[in-house]
């Protein structure tokens, strides 16, 4: 269920910024649903899900860092 959430977030973020939306909310979103994969990916066991989204994760912290 999760991957599902996660995917559409990723397609509203996507969204967000081809609307000209504020940078920061478009990375909040993606970190939500970076957040959504990583719960998918601890729930099937899945190695490089976790990898992936834990570097899009911290990319996201870092890009809302003043």
């Amino acid at each position: 269920m999760f991957g599902w959430i996660g995917s559409f977030l990723v397609i509203g973020q996507m969204a967000c910024l081809s609307l000209g939306l504020p940078t920061h909310f478009a990375i909040m979103v993606g970190m939500v649903a970076s957040l959504c994969w990583l719960v998918h990916g601890l729930a099937i066991k899945d190695k490089p899900i976790l990898f992936v989204n834990s570097a899009v994760m911290v990319t996201a912290i870092v890009g809302l860092m003043p």
